[in-house]
């Protein structure tokens, strides 16, 4: 076996990194968007001096034999004072999970929806094979182009059966359907398995399960029993309460539920010697006599590892079924309409729902009084008449012109509201802007901080003109939207503070116990604890164990968590997600661990190193 690396510093030159490669690790999973490269160098010519210069951003392909088997973008990079250095690089699938839009799609098949997503996105796709099933309607917001990938697919794979999974083949996106596997690698004693574990646990199982409804907790409500694996286990019951559902209704989610719990959870992973063609999603025959592993088997999970000295091994986690990351479609809920004529006076005040940036000042002007481009003619730089109360002159290279902007100033909110940047001055640079104001008034504004909102961001001069013409009709229907928003944006505050509050109550005061829920008796586990915290704080179901809840709500980005989020990790004391907690401000988390209840950071330390990803659910 034959190895070869290249590293692109542009498109097209490229510098071959071989020669100093000490290890690739080359994995996958089937639950995730992409494909990784973990790729480890002897990256000096003496020791004091750097080798080869690798950069964030720059391109990688890696291949095997000749053949390429990975194409990607370096996202991370470390290097030590002996010149040991690390890069991962992720495919180009990578970049679903790191854009988040609001798209509606109607009448649409799953296919057609991936190549508009790719088309919108300048996502370079290949073969994308017919899904067939037309979904009625998609409301998607705020989400990742992933989460609405797997959101179509998962609609299409309950209405046919039919399972696509995504791939990214020489730079492209593809979507191939999973069909039966009729030629398997088999893996056995004596000839290339070189070991095999296999676990089994029932912590997390539970036979049966109580729900009541809107005829109060205490009420008989459902009740369903596994008889067999209560004789077989014991007795392990969840309880649950949907406040607003009858027993009719409850029947059948007590079912799926049931269905859900009952299982016994296995693991089964082996190492062997290694085959480029063997990734997640694939199909593998093994036999293993002290582990019992045997039979087909699906991979979940494959990590290869290439040497220079041509050795080349993988572990493969493998499971009798194929795990897919699937997300329910849940339709979002409309904000409550705002009667005409009725809209939230915004003037005066900090608007609620939207997000300012600080560190702006801001001076005043009149036309009358010289005006800001030295003309005294009352025209602004867009050729528009300067009208106090709706124009403010800006830098255009850090608010367009054209932009309609919120503005709040927190020292004089007379001045609070919405204006139009269209005009520019000598002085106003960087984060300054200056208020068109009446000429008595011009003179006693002085320098004031404030903060800013670009609310739609303009496209030059022209555009400042056009939206000066009609300027009442832009700002009463950004008034109105701005109240619906405020509406739904103070609602969603109200909650995120009532789950932090109940939360940050449990601190140092329950007691870790795997597989418990009896928070409300002092112990529990941490998916137990968040599904109790949000249902006992605004009745709200995140479902049960972390693999649930991390498919409820859409994903965010680190830097937007906010409080109210759920924090997930992965790896503590299992492959996957395998922890949570509830997000109480930027950068820290309170959850329940072996060690308590405790409020922690998710960026640093020991939780740090295990962050997988924050999604909200509010």
């Amino acid at each position: 076996m034959s190895i070869s690396l290249r590293y692109y510093n542009s498109s097209t030159s490229y510098v071959k990194l071989t020669d100093l490669v000490t290890s690739v690790e080359w994995s996958g999973e089937t639950t995730q968007a992409s494909r990784s490269c973990e790729v480890s160098l002897n990256n000096t010519v003496n020791g004091t001096t750097k080798a080869v210069d690798v950069e964030v951003g720059k391109d990688i392909r890696f291949y095997v034999d000749g053949t390429e088997v990975f194409r990607g973008v370096i996202f991370n990079t470390e290097i030590a004072s002996d010149g040991s250095f690390s890069f991962t690089a992720h495919d180009y699938n990578h970049y679903l999970t790191k854009n988040s839009d609001s798209i509606k799609f109607v009448k649409q098949k799953a296919s057609q929806i991936i190549r508009t997503i790719c088309k919108k996105f300048d996502i370079p796709y290949g073969d994308i094979d017919d899904t067939g099933y037309v979904i009625p309607k998609l409301i998607l917001r705020n989400k990742t182009i992933y989460d609405m990938i797997t959101i179509a697919l998962t609609e299409t794979r309950k209405k046919t059966g039919r399972v696509f999974m995504l791939g990214n083949e020489g730079g492209k996106l593809v979507l191939h359907e999973k069909k039966s596997q009729v030629k398997r690698l088999i893996i056995k004693d004596g000839s290339n398995l070189l070991s095999a574990n296999y676990s089994e646990s029932i912590e997390d199982l539970r036979n049966s399960v109580r729900l009541t409804g809107k005829n109060g907790e205490e009420s008989k409500g459902v009740t369903l029993n596994d008889t067999p694996s209560i004789k077989k286990y014991g007795l392990m019951r969840e309880k649950d309460h949907e406040s607003e559902k009858s027993d009719a209704q409850l029947k059948p989610i007590a079912n799926a539920l049931l269905k859900e719990l009952n299982k016994v959870a296995k693991e089964s992973s082996v190492e062997a010697l290694g085959d480029k063609s063997i990734i997640s999603g694939k199909m593998v025959q093994v036999s293993e006599k002290m582990t019992g592993i045997s039979g087909g088997f699906y991979v979940i999970t494959d990590s290869h590892t290439f040497e220079p000295n041509g050795l080349h091994s993988m572990d493969l986690t493998v499971s009798k079924t194929l795990e897919l990351n699937e997300l329910e479609y849940e339709p979002p809920e409309e904000p409550a309409k705002v009667t005409a004529g009725k809209a939230m006076s915004i003037d005066g005040s900090k608007i609620k729902g939207i997000s300012y940036t600080t560190g702006y000042i801001a001076t005043a002007y009149a036309p009358s009084l010289g005006g800001i481009n030295g003309s005294g003619t009352g025209l602004t730089a867009s050729s528009t008449k300067v009208v106090e109360g709706r124009t403010i002159a800006v830098d255009p290279n850090v608010i367009p012109l054209g932009s309609v902007v919120a503005v709040y100033v927190p020292s004089a909110n007379e001045y609070s509201g919405l204006y139009l940047a269209e005009d520019t001055g000598g002085a106003i640079k960087n984060k300054k802007i200056d208020i068109a104001v009446v000429a008595s008034k011009a003179r006693a504004f002085g320098v004031k901080n404030i903060q800013v909102s670009i609310l739609e961001r303009g496209n030059g001069r022209a555009d400042a003109r056009s939206k000066a013409a009609k300027w009442a009709s832009i700002e009463s229907k950004w008034k109105q939207k701005l109240a619906a928003n405020a509406e739904t944006g103070s609602a969603q505050l109200d909650k995120a503070a009532s789950v932090v509050k109940l939360a940050r109550s449990f601190k140092g005061s329950i007691r870790y116990v795997f597989g418990s829920k009896n928070i409300a008796g002092g112990t529990g586990d941490c998916s137990g604890f968040t599904n109790y915290v949000f249902k006992k704080a605004i009745g709200k179901d995140i479902g049960s164990g972390t693999s649930a809840q991390i498919r409820k709500g859409s994903q965010v980005s680190k830097a937007s968590a906010q409080a109210g989020d759920l924090v997930f990790f992965q790896g503590t004391y299992r492959s996957g997600v395998s922890h949570v907690g509830i997000v109480t401000r930027p950068g820290f988390c309170v959850s329940l661990a072996s060690s308590g209840c405790k409020e922690h950071s998710y960026t640093t330390g020991y939780w740090g190193s295990h962050y997988m990803q924050i999604r909200r659910v509010i």
